[in-house]
């Protein structure tokens, strides 16, 4: 939803990155049209899906960069079936591709009410790991509390766990590049 919960805990990390000199650019799938994986092959070697829709543009960019974070809210205890629908056509189109996402950095954040917020994260470190991903840890699973617009704001857990995951990722990309 834009600016729900998933989107302003987003914008903390967003905000701790570049206070570490790493640049971002968000993506929100508010309003794109995703459709899920046909497993047709057609992606091999081309490093792009047949389908007309917003994910290429969305895949194109991703490549751009050194790293990915993904953050979805939980609505019935798992990751919403449009990120699902992007991170399976990413998978696939990058395993069919030499492994185009192997070595980015990055991790989940899950945003829910009660519950699933460990089932989302699990789902999409399963992402993360079969891409030969390097996920950067926190202090605590990478996880808001939110119900109604506005809600997060009062998890200042979930804050403080985003801006260690935050640190955690600039130290690395740092050490990667050489300069810690």
């Amino acid at each position: 939803r834009k600016d729900g919960n998933t989107e302003t805990l987003l914008s903390f990390l967003e905000k701790e990155l570049i206070n570490h000199n790493i640049s971002t650019k968000s993506i929100s799938l508010s309003g794109k049209n995703i459709k899920h994986c046909l497993h047709c092959d057609k992606c091999n070697e081309t490093n792009r899906c047949i389908q007309d829709d917003d994910f290429n543009n969305i895949y194109k960019s991703v490549l751009k960069n050194k790293g990915l974070i993904i953050g979805t809210p939980v609505y019935v205890g798992a990751p919403t079936s449009l990120i699902m629908a992007l991170i399976q056509r990413m998978t696939y189109v990058s395993f069919n591709n030499n492994g185009t996402l192997s070595k980015k950095v990055g991790g989940p954040i899950a945003v829910a009410g009660k519950t699933g917020h460990l089932t989302t994260v699990n789902c999409l470190v399963d992402f993360y790991l079969v891409n030969e991903m390097v996920i950067p840890s926190s202090n605590y699973w990478n996880i808001g509390i939110g119900v109604n617009k506005g809600d997060i704001l009062d998890d200042k857990k979930a804050i403080s766990y985003i801006k260690r995951f935050a640190a955690n990722i600039s130290w690395l990309l740092k050490k990667i590049e050489g300069e810690v």
